[in-house]
This record gives structure tokens, C-alpha cells and sequence, in this order.
């Protein structure tokens, strides 16, 4: 298949090898790139309250909320 034929998804060729790197040449993780995309914004508001409390708790030396 060429670059600019379609596969079932409707993406190219080149664009679904891209879909599939697990890192960037750089090292940055892309599929946690990826999930967070794919929360909507008050899921990774969620999130995010969720890491900052971990880190409160780890800072602490605290093991409960």
C-alpha cells in the first residue's frame, strides 16, 4: 500500500506507523501522550488532582488520603 492510500482506520500508510511508536526519538513516552488526548478536559482535571495528592502524600511520608 502507498503512502496515500487509506486502511481501514482511514489513515495513511505513514500516519499508522506513527500511531504505533511507543516513544519519540527523543524518549518521550507517546502513549501516555496519547491517553491523556483522549480524556476529556474533567478527566484530566481528575487526573491531575489525583498525581498531586500522591505527591502530597509521598512528601508527607503519609500512606493514607
Amino acid at each position: 500500500m502507498s503512502e496515500n492510500e487509506k486502511n481501514d482506520h482511514g489513515l495513511s500508510g505513514e500516519r499508522t506507523k506513527d500511531l504505533q511508536k511507543t516513544h519519540s526519538e527523543d524518549g518521550v513516552d507517546l502513549t501516555l501522550i496519547r491517553w491523556m488526548l483522549s480524556l476529556t478536559p474533567e478527566e484530566r482535571l481528575i487526573t491531575l488532582q489525583n498525581n498531586v495528592r500522591s505527591l502530597k502524600r509521598l512528601r508527607n511520608g503519609a500512606t493514607k488520603t
